[in-house]
C-alpha cells in the first residue's frame, strides 16, 4: 500500500511539471488557476498578477504598438520590448547616413532619446466581465446577421458609455465565440521614444535562417521610453514631457534559471483557434498555410535578392522583409506540426467520443446532433471565398503600387467636391512619403512573380498579363514623383477624372478591390454562420467534458500562461538543451554572411571575458547567458512578453517559439512546444557593456 501511495504521489507531481496549455484571464486567476499555479511552484498570490485596487504586475505590462507586448523595468517609463517588435520604427527614424538598423542606436542620456511617431504604449486599467449587457435585447429565434446588429449595438453603447463616465479607452472583447464578453479600460500613451537598440548583428543574428529555430542567438530587444504631461497623463510629444511613473515596475533577476523552474509569460497573444473542428484543421492544412507559404516564398525570393544588392534598398525593405519572412517560416512550421500530431485524425477520433456522448440522450441529440455536419458543410461552402481572399490579400496587394490605388480612388470621389483643384496637392505629401520608402523595380519584380501565380491558381484575369503589368508601372500616373505631379497639376475636373479612370493602376485597383468586396459579402456570411456554430459548439464541449478548464482563444487581450524550464526532443535521435549561451553565438560568427555577421565590439567583450556581473560558468569556462526554452504557451503577439519566475520577478524576455511547435495556436503539444526566451542577463551585458549605456542599467530595480 505504501509503494502504491508512493507511486501515486509521484505520478501527481509529474503531472504538476509538465507543459500547462492555456492563455488565461488574469481576472479570473484566483478562480481558475491559483491552485494549480501554487502546486507547481508559484510563490506570489494571483492578486500579485492582477488587482485593480493595487499596483499589480498587470500594471507593468504593456501593449507594444498594436501587435507586440513591452513590460516596464523601472519607476521612470522605461520599456523592453523585442527588437523585431521595434524594428519598423527604428527603420523609420534611419537613413544612409544614421542606420541604426546596421549600427544600433544607444541614448547616453534622456535628452538624445528620440522620439517615436505614431508608436504607442498601452496599459490595461481593468477588466470586466460585460456579457449579460451585451446580451440583451437577443432571443432564441433571431438569425446570424440581426443577432451580430445587436451585439454590434449593445457593444458600441457600452464602450461609450463607459468611456464617458471613466476618461479611459473602452473595447469590449468577444470570448468563446460570442458566449462571454469582456470590456477592457485601457490607457494609451502616444509620447514614446527610443532608448537603445542593438544592430542587426545581435538583433537580428541568425536572421531567417534561425528564426523560429532552436538553438537560437539572437539578442532580440529594443529599449523605449514612456513620456508623459507633468500631471503622468498621456499627451502628445512635447519638449517638457516627463518619464512616465508607473503604478509598478517589474524588479529584475539576476539568479538565472534552472531546469523544471516554474515560469509565467504575461502579454498579449494575437490568435488561436484551439478549439477549431476537423473540418476546420483540414481546410488549414490543405488551403491556407500551402497558398500563403508558396506566396510568400516567391516574394522573398525577389526581396531578399534586391536588398543584397543594395543598401538604400535593405533599409527600405528590411522591416517588410522581416513581416514576411517571419510568418511564412512559422506556417511551414505549423503545417510540419500538424503532420506530425496527425492532426485531422486526432480532431476526428475526439469528435467521434464527443458524437457518441450526444448520442446518448435524445435532449442532447436534438441540441447538439447536427453540430459537426453543419461545421462541415459550411466549410466546404466557403472553400473557394476563403481561397480567392488568401490569393488577394498575398498576391494582388502585395503589389505596394496596386494598393496605392486608393489614393487615385480618394481623389476621384474628392474632385467634384472641392472648390479649387489646388487643394489635391495635399496628396502629393502622402505620395512623397511612398516613394520614399519604396524600391518601384523591386515591387514590379513581386508584382509580376505574384500576379502570374494568382492567374494559376484562381482566374486569368486581363490585369494579370506581362504587358498589363508594365503598362501599370509605365504610364501609370503614380508610377513616378514626375508623373504624379503632372496629374494634380491638371486644372480641370473633368479631365482629372477621365485621366484617373484610364489609369492602369487605377483600374486594377479598382477591379480587385470590388472582386474582394463582393467576395467578402458571401465570406463574411458564412463566418458569422461559422461563428454561430462553433458558440453552440463550445457550450456542448464544456457540458460533455464537465472536469476539463477551458480557456478562451487568444484575441490580443492580456492572457497569462505558465509552464516550467525545460528542453525538448523535437525529433528521434535528437535532443535540445534548455538554454543557449555566449559562446555558441560567436560558434556561429561568419563575416562573409549578413544573417551571423556578429559586430567587432561584441566580439572583443567575449575574447576579454569583459561580461560584468552577468557571467555564468558552463563547464569550467566563463560565458553569458544567452537564451532559454520554456513550455510556456505562446503566440505571435507574445513578442516582447515579460517572462517571470515563481516569485513575479522579470528573468527574461518573449520573442519566439521553437518551429516544431508552431502549430500550438491550433493543437498544442506539450512534448514539442515550446516558447524562446532572451535571458535578461544577456539583456543587461549588451546595454552595459557593448552600448555602454550603464546609465539605462541603473535606473532598473534588480535583485542580485
Amino acid at each position: 500500500m505504501k509503494v502504491k501511495r508512493l507511486f501515486a504521489i509521484l505520478f501527481l507531481y509529474t503531472l504538476q511539471l509538465q507543459a500547462k496549455e492555456g492563455m488565461w484571464l488574469p481576472f479570473l486567476l484566483a478562480k481558475m488557476n491559483e491552485k494549480e499555479m501554487k502546486s507547481m511552484g508559484l510563490k506570489i498570490k494571483a492578486s500579485d498578477i492582477y488587482d485593480v485596487n493595487k499596483g499589480s504586475l498587470k500594471d507593468a505590462v504593456v501593449l507594444f504598438g498594436s501587435g507586440c507586448t513591452g513590460e516596464v523595468i523601472s519607476d521612470q517609463g522605461l520599456v523592453l520590448t523585442n527588437h523585431h517588435c521595434g524594428y519598423g520604427t527604428v527603420q523609420g527614424l534611419s537613413s544612409l547616413k544614421s542606420n541604426y538598423l546596421l549600427q544600433g542606436f544607444w541614448a547616453k542620456n534622456r535628452s538624445e532619446e528620440i522620439p517615436c511617431p505614431g508608436l504607442t504604449v498601452t496599459f490595461i486599467v481593468r477588466i470586466d466581465d460585460v456579457s449579460e449587457r451585451v446580451k440583451a435585447g437577443l432571443t432564441a429565434g433571431m438569425n446570424a446577421t440581426d443577432r451580430n446588429k445587436k451585439i454590434l449595438d449593445n457593444i458600441a453603447a457600452i464602450e461609450k458609455e463607459t468611456e464617458k463616465s471613466t476618461g479611459y479607452t473602452a473595447q469590449i472583447k468577444s470570448f468563446y465565440y460570442d458566449n462571454e464578453y469582456y470590456l477592457f479600460l485601457m490607457e494609451k500613451f502616444t509620447d514614446i521614444r527610443l532608448a537603445g537598440f542593438p544592430p542587426n548583428g545581435i538583433g537580428k543574428f541568425g536572421g531567417d535562417t534561425d528564426n523560429w529555430a532552436w538553438p537560437r542567438h539572437t539578442g532580440d530587444f529594443g529599449l523605449f521610453r514612456i513620456y508623459a504631461n507633468k500631471d503622468n497623463k498621456p499627451a502628445l510629444f512635447a519638449k517638457d514631457n516627463i518619464p512616465y511613473r508607473p503604478k509598478k515596475s517589474f524588479t529584475i533577476s539576476l539568479k538565472g534559471v534552472q531546469k523544471n523552474d516554474f515560469s509565467m509569460v504575461y502579454g498579449f497573444p494575437g490568435r488561436t483557434s484551439e478549439y477549431l473542428s476537423s473540418d476546420g484543421v483540414a481546410e488549414v492544412m490543405n488551403v491556407l498555410d500551402p497558398a500563403r507559404i508558396q506566396l510568400r516564398e516567391a516574394k522573398l525570393d525577389i526581396m531578399q535578392t534586391d536588398m543584397a544588392a543594395s543598401e538604400e534598398t535593405f533599409i527600405k525593405y528590411a522591416s517588410r522583409q522581416s513581416s514576411v519572412a517571419n510568418y511564412y517560416k512559422k506556417w511551414k512550421g505549423e503545417l510540419l506540426g500538424l503532420r506530425i500530431n496527425n492532426a485531422i485524425e486526432k480532431k476526428r477520433n475526439e469528435e467521434a467520443a464527443f458524437t457518441r456522448w450526444v448520442n446518448a440522450e435524445p435532449d442532447r441529440m436534438s441540441r447538439y446532433g447536427r453540430l459537426l455536419s453543419d461545421l462541415a458543410a459550411n466549410y466546404k461552402q466557403h472553400e473557394q471565398p476563403i481561397k480567392l481572399n488568401e490569393y488577394l490579400n498575398e498576391a494582388i496587394w502585395s503589389s505596394d503600387l496596386v494598393k496605392k490605388g486608393q489614393i487615385l480612388a480618394r481623389m476621384l470621389s474628392a474632385v467634384d467636391t472641392l472648390k479649387s483643384l489646388d487643394s489635391l496637392i495635399v496628396y502629393e505629401k502622402e505620395m512623397t512619403a511612398f516613394y520614399k520608402s519604396i524600391n518601384l523595380q523591386t515591387d514590379y519584380k513581386i508584382t509580376k512573380r505574384l500576379y502570374e501565380m494568382y492567374g494559376q491558381h484562381i482566374s486569368q484575369d486581363e490585369f494579370l498579363s506581362p504587358e498589363s503589368v508594365d503598362a501599370i508601372y509605365k504610364e501609370s500616373f503614380i508610377s513616378s514623383p514626375e508623373r504624379f505631379s503632372k496629374l494634380i497639376q491638371v486644372d480641370n475636373k473633368d479631365d482629372i477624372k477621365i485621366l484617373i479612370q484610364r489609369d492602369p493602376v487605377y483600374n486594377t485597383f479598382h477591379y480587385y478591390d470590388s472582386v474582394q468586396k463582393a467576395n467578402l459579402i458571401i465570406l463574411r456570411q458564412s463566418l458569422l454562420q461559422l461563428n454561430e456554430l462553433y458558440g453552440q459548439y463550445m457550450l456542448a464541449l464544456r457540458e460533455y467534458n464537465t472536469t476539463k478548464q477551458f480557456y478562451p482563444d487568444a484575441n490580443s487581450t492580456l492572457r497569462l500562461t505558465y509552464g516550467k524550464i525545460e528542453g525538448v526532443k523535437p525529433q528521434d535521435g535528437m535532443t535540445y538543451d534548455f538554454y543557449t549561451t555566449l559562446d555558441g553565438a560567436v560558434r556561429k560568427n561568419n563575416p562573409d554572411k549578413e544573417e551571423f555577421k556578429m559586430p567587432a565590439r561584441l566580439l572583443q567583450l567575449h575574447q576579454t571575458k569583459n561580461y560584468g556581473p552577468y557571467a555564468i560558468m558552463v563547464n569550467g569556462v566563463t560565458t553569458v547567458p544567452l537564451a532559454f526554452l520554456a513550455s510556456n504557451h505562446t503566440t505571435g503577439g507574445n513578442s516582447g512578453s515579460p517572462v517571470l519566475n515563481a516569485k513575479g520577478e522579470l528573468i527574461g524576455t518573449n520573442f519566439d517559439r521553437i518551429w516544431e511547435g508552431t502549430m500550438s495556436d491550433i493543437l498544442f503539444d506539450p512534448e514539442l512546444c515550446r516558447n524562446i526566451t532572451l535571458d535578461i542577463r544577456y539583456t543587461l551585458f549588451i546595454i552595459e557593456k557593448f552600448g555602454e549605456a550603464k546609465w539605462l542599467v541603473d535606473e532598473m530595480k534588480i535583485a542580485r
